[in-house]
């Protein structure tokens, strides 16, 4: 008897392990965060948290290339004159392995996009978005 019991255990248990799972398809995951510093890992060819919910104000940026080929993180207005993004930081291209030098962004209320502009990295899908509000 106790067999089938842990049968049962083991049944319920992998149960709730996919009603989890598959309770957050289709969810874009938001990442949302009051703290004045954002951690992201980039790699092949996603930038982590790829949506990214924070207040105003001056935020301090720590990318980690976790990669196998080098990547860089820039932050841009989405739309900017003639449809053109506009950059308004940059951390510079890390090698695999790398921690970028971190670098601190003064952010308005406002949508923003992350995204590796090394060769067609973007184009691949390694950009995310920065949203502030406050």
């Amino acid at each position: 008897m106790p067999q089938a019991m842990s049968r049962s255990t083991l049944l319920a248990t992998v149960l709730a392990v996919l009603a989890a799972a598959l309770g957050g398809c289709g969810d874009d995951h938001v990442y949302r965060t009051d703290r004045p510093i954002l951690r992201i890992t980039l790699d092949e060819y996603r930038i982590v948290p790829q949506n990214i919910v924070v207040k105003p104000g001056r935020i301090k940026f720590v990318a980690r290339n976790t990669g196998r080929l080098t990547h860089n993180l820039v932050i841009q207005i989405p739309e900017g004159p003639g449809n053109q993004p506009i950059e308004v930081a940059r951390v510079g291209t890390m090698q695999p392995g790398e921690t970028g030098e971190p670098i601190k962004v003064d952010l308005k209320p406002g949508e923003y996009r992350l995204v590796c502009t090394i060769a067609n990295h973007d184009d691949l899908g390694q950009y995310g978005k920065l949203e502030v509000k406050g």
